[in-house]
């Protein structure tokens, strides 16, 4: 009687951990590509959470390639987001580096497709306020990537 016992716990905490990680990702997948958040993001860049920050963060991915209108919107919202942020960003950055699409964001700033972001500052001030000696040299790297194709 115990070992069946035993054996429902184990299935039930299984299926459990099992729901708890299908729900994980589909909120992941509802982030990603989505204009609704980075429209929120745009609307609220002056003071803005850093709970807004890590969504509009998460909604970059290699599968949102293809969508050209989130592509260019998010692109230009993230820039903003980094002259007008740059400190809370290093931090949520930090934070949350794990949670977000990290290489794809990197490849996002080493190419702004606007022309009227000041790189060198914004630079400056993104690199001065991160601790992390990987995460500073890899976007200091993208930055110069992207000052390179700018001038």
């Amino acid at each position: 009687m115990q070992f069946h016992f035993k054996i429902i716990l184990i299935v039930t905490i299984t299926i459990l951990i099992a729901r708890e990680l299908h729900a994980q990702e589909t909120k992941n997948n509802l982030l990603k590509c989505n204009i609704e958040i980075v429209l929120e993001m745009s609307e609220n860049i002056e003071n803005c959470n850093d709970e807004l920050i890590v969504k509009f963060l998460q909604s970059f991915g290699r599968e949102c390639k293809s969508n050209v209108e989130y592509c260019e919107f998010s692109n230009e919202v993230l820039f903003k987001l980094l002259q007008s942020q740059p400190e809370q960003f290093s931090k949520v950055l930090t934070k949350y580096k794990d949670s977000i699409d990290f290489n794809y964001l990197i490849q996002e700033i080493e190419n702004p497709l606007l022309d009227l972001v000041d790189l060198e500052n914004t630079q400056k001030r993104i690199v001065k306020s991160i601790n992390d000696k990987e995460l500073k040299n890899k976007l200091n790297k993208a930055f110069n990537k992207a000052i390179e194709k700018n001038k």
